[in-house]
């Protein structure tokens, strides 16, 4: 990867990254996208040594904006010019050139350094600020209307100097090896949460419900593995929803008789992995992120309802943070993911890095103790920072 230019989506040893830009495309919209690739697609001339091999053709990296109505940023989509890919079982570089293409290899980068110093202090909304807002909003919950939400929280890394993103790739993916490491156009982090998988005729969607990694939930996550109390059907009920989207792409669903966990600093997952076969001629992943999207894990249950709150109450600009991020080949095969945590580099200050924390907010929860969780998950966040990280007053 280079310090500017670079997109890359990576998961354990395995992944992609693009060097440089063929072109891109803006838009609000993974359906608009959609049509955009397709079309492009069908100008583009290329060939491969590997056909019908995953990825190994063109591929655009994508990054959409969590609700473009309310936001200064912008969706977009970016062919690169060079592509260095590694799946299991092969490796490939793509050059891609409207003119003719160099059979140079690309140059070897130099490591990534560290900033000096980092500054990590409160953004938009503080943690006074945050509090009273989830209180407002567990004043207007109802079972039904609304169960839960994900308050965001924000902050700003500020640096003495440019922060190289490839040194915050590289600190994710040693930190969290076995979760989904992203960086496009600026927008960074690592997450488990894949909202769409597809490969051939095989879809995945992995449903993701929100559990406090504190003592006093160890019981009700046990609990919730057995089938039994409101985790669980909290949890079933989106597992629900998520079928019913994905029926219109499938000719079968499948859904695993218990689910499972993902453990991080910050707080356990209960987790169930959907399938399902891909239908023929229906559209390229892309239809399917827009069918899966805005998931429950970085909204709240209902979704809909939840991001229409989300709208009213919530003060920060979550810009390209906890929307779709991912690739698209040519042949409709990609992985989406969605983050409810990470980080936008600011896109006039290199030395600037949003940061954004996602938190879970039950009718019935304890706003304090909601506080004091939060604290305690941003905190996690300083592991992405040198010691000397200080936290800063606004």
């Amino acid at each position: 990867m280079t310090p500017n230019d670079s997109v890359c989506f990576l998961h354990r040893n395995y992944g992609m990254v693009g060097l440089g830009e063929i072109t891109r495309f803006e838009t609000d919209s993974p359906v608009a996208a959609d049509v955009w690739w397709e079309a492009l697609c069908d100008d583009l001339e290329h060939e491969t040594e590997m056909p019908g091999a995953e990825a190994t053709g063109p591929v655009a990296f994508g990054s959409f904006t969590f609700d473009p109505d309310r936001s200064s940023s912008r969706s977009v989509m970016i062919l690169p010019q060079t592509i260095i890919g590694r799946w299991p079982g092969y490796s490939w570089l793509t050059q891609l050139s409207w003119d003719s293409i160099t059979n140079d290899a690309p140059r070897q980068q130099s490591a990534p350094r560290p900033p000096a110093s980092v500054t990590l202090r409160d953004g938009v909304v503080t943690e006074r600020g945050w509090r009273e807002v989830a209180r407002l909003v567990q004043d207007i919950m109802s079972p039904g209307s609304l169960d839960q939400i994900v308050l965001m929280r924000d902050f700003e890394a500020k640096a003495a100097s440019p922060i190289d993103p490839r040194w915050i790739v590289e600190t994710l993916r040693h930190q969290f090896p076995n979760a989904y490491t992203y960086l496009v156009e600026g927008s960074v982090g690592t997450t488990s949460k894949l909202t769409v998988g597809v490969s051939k005729s095989l879809i995945t969607s992995r449903v993701m419900t929100h559990s406090p990694a504190t003592d006093v939930n160890h019981q009700t996550l046990l609990s919730a593995l057995q089938g039994r109390g409101p985790l669980a059907a909290h949890h079933d009920e989106i597992v629900e929803q998520t079928c019913k989207r994905l029926e219109q792409f499938c000719d079968t669903v499948h859904v695993p008789d218990c689910p499972g966990c993902v453990y991080s600093d910050a707080s356990t997952y209960l987790v169930t992995d959907v399938t399902g076969i891909h239908s023929p001629d229906q559209g390229s992943c892309l239809a399917l992120v827009d069918a899966l999207c805005p998931p429950a894990f970085v909204t709240g249950l209902p979704p809909h309802r939840a991001t229409s709150v989300l709208a009213e109450v919530e003060h920060v600009d979550r810009g390209r943070v906890s929307g779709p991020t991912g690739w698209v080949d040519s042949l409709g095969n990609g992985q989406w993911v969605t983050d409810c945590r990470g980080g936008q580099i600011d896109a006039t200050d290199p030395s600037l890095v949003h940061v954004f924390s996602g938190h879970p907010i039950g009718r019935d929860d304890d706003a304090d103790m909601l506080s004091t969780e939060a604290e305690r998950r941003i905190d996690v966040l300083q592991d992405l920072f040198p010691v000397d990280v200080c936290r800063g007053v606004a």
